[in-house]
């Protein structure tokens, strides 16, 4: 029996019959199952993703029952394994499109040029709609979102295949194709037009730019990246370089940096030890702590390996482990907003900088702020990524916003500290959506390391409250704002409220979905250049 989810849920048998799921909820419990295939899954999550705040009366009874009426539906190799904590299904990847699509993509990010149209037409074959059935939870709407991604993701490298191996009428086909479908989105447009250009048609491709242009500005109020305005300019002077063939798998990928780190304690004046690192050489550099960090950990992890060099490569990067968290104390009575801002202090202070740029990245964003308000002659500029005014119980508007708050705080209670990685996967997930499976699991590794269950729940109550909407507007140092245009975790929106609060500050958005970038996406690359050439000027 082969399961689809690319779509409507399908049964289908070996003789190629359909087999007939007529319940919902039976349909819904098999994706759960399947999506979390190979590992145990305990009855309260199943329960929680299926019923939500409507649960039945018996929640574990009811999920058994219909375990039990699913083993009825399937056959073999879909068996459903009960044990003490929860159930598991046995689905080799060879009986679930799901598996077969994600190998595809890992085979399309690392084939050679020529090979990537074949492996990407496969892969985009196994579409058939709005994945994950009829489940709706925003946990599987995370990862319906997360897999949709990935087709883009596989529809525009393999569009840019086709236009750099000069079949430029299927190129601009499918350009034409994943631009009706995604308005906004900057790579197959300049696919497009590099095609039409080299067909001849420079007026088409210089009109598929300003048609983005168009939609960019009258509905997200932003303009191309600098990229497509000199890709403009250069059909423009029809000048246009052939782009380079993305031939080496290898190229892109993270490797552990080849530098080292001076890790040192400082004390503050509540008696709190921080721990803090120094590395590269260069001009100063200072990363605001955000949450989920462990100096040592960091330094080999593939989820904060590459930012350490990278940011290290033109600067001596100061980076520390916030209060209750990491290296540094977890055992602390202050636990503030105004806690941070102030830890933030004793580290530069202890190192004696006087004059520095300054980086906030999530939560961090806002303690950066708040130290450049109050010491404005230290911080001469702010780089924001991902960052937020203020938190998720601030600025919600509704009472499904402050369920979705709470929700979080009640996983962290519930499941921070114990063995399953099911409640730690939700964090996961909506903070590298698009990571790989290494980064997944070192990502779940590092929530382990950072900190306390108690201390978890700590941290977030503090960042559902965060407000710094007063303190932007006096900000007086040049700041430029990032942020991923897809995000989860925190809504791009977020950044386009902070560029409005401070003035003459520049908002630039990345094509991603990840709230901490992962090292082999384009658009890690292209935060660096932003970030080293804003800090060089």
């Amino acid at each position: 029996m082969h399961v689809s989810l690319l779509g409507p849920l399908e049964l289908v048998a070996a003789d190629g019959s359909t087999v007939a799921v007529a319940s919902r909820r039976l349909r819904q419990l098999l994706v759960i199952l399947v999506m979390n295939r190979g590992r145990i899954i305990s009855a309260d999550t199943i329960s929680e993703l299926i019923w939500g705040e409507e649960q039945p009366a018996d929640p574990l009874g009811t999920v058994h029952t219909n375990v039990s009426r699913l083993r009825r539906v399937l056959a073999l190799p879909l068996e459903i394994e009960t044990s003490p904590s929860g159930y598991r299904i046995h689905c080799p990847d060879s009986h679930c499109d799901v598996a077969r699509f994600e190998a595809l993509v890992d085979q399309v990010r690392q084939a050679h040029t020529e090979h990537i149209p074949g492996l990407g037409a496969e892969a985009l074959g196994l579409w058939r709609g709005s994945p994950l059935g009829d489940l709706d939870h925003p946990d599987i709407e995370a990862e319906r979102q997360r897999l949709t991604e990935l087709r883009h993701e596989i529809s525009e490298l393999r569009t840019e295949a086709l236009s750099r191996l000069g079949r430029h009428s299927e190129a601009i086909a499918a350009a034409e194709s994943h631009v009706r479908e995604n308005p906004y989105r900057e790579r197959p447009v300049a696919a497009l037009m590099r095609s039409l250009y080299a067909v001849g048609r420079q007026a088409d491709a210089l009109g598929a730019f300003a048609d983005l242009r168009t939609r960019l500005l009258d509905d997200l109020g932003v303009d191309p990246s600098q990229e497509l305005r000199d890709l403009e300019l250069a059909i423009l002077q029809q000048n246009v370089d052939t782009p380079p063939p993305f031939d080496d798998p290898h190229v892109g990928l993270p490797t552990t940096p080849a530098l080292e780190q001076r890790i040192s304690i400082c004390t503050t004046p509540d008696g709190t030890r921080l721990a803090y690192a120094v590395s590269g050489a260069g001009p100063p550099l200072v990363k605001a702590a955000n949450w989920m960090t462990h100096l040592d950990y960091d330094w080999e992890s593939p989820v904060w390996r590459h930012w350490n060099a990278g940011l290290s490569r033109h600067h001596t990067l100061v980076r520390y482990d916030e209060r209750g968290c990491g290296l540094s104390d977890w055992d602390v009575d202050r636990f503030t907003f105004e806690a941070w801002v102030d830890d933030l202090a004793s580290v530069v202070d202890d190192l004696g900088i006087d004059r520095f740029p300054l980086l906030g990245i999530s939560q961090g964003g806002a303690v950066a702020i708040a130290y450049a308000v109050r010491h404005p002659e230290r911080v001469s500029k702010l780089v924001l990524w991902g960052a937020y005014p203020r938190g998720r119980l601030v600025r919600a508007v509704s009472e499904e916003d402050r369920r979705a708050a709470d929700l979080n705080l009640e996983l962290a209670r519930l499941g921070w500290g114990t063995g399953e990685a099911t409640f730690r996967q939700v964090f996961t997930s909506q903070f590298m959506p698009d990571g790989t499976k290494e980064q997944w699991e070192a990502f779940n590794v590092l929530q382990r390391r950072t900190c306390s269950a108690e201390n978890a729940v700590r941290f977030m109550e503090v960042f559902a409250n965060i407000d710094v909407t007063d303190l932007a507007p006096q900000v007086q140092c040049p700041t430029l704002v990032m942020h991923s245009r897809d995000e989860i975790r925190v809504p791009m929106s977020n950044s386009r409220e902070i560029a409005g609060l401070i003035p003459g500050s520049r908002l630039v958005l990345l094509e991603s979905r990840n709230h901490i970038l992962s090292g082999t996406e384009p658009a890690w690359d292209r935060f660096l250049n932003e970030t080293h050439t804003y800090l060089e000027v």
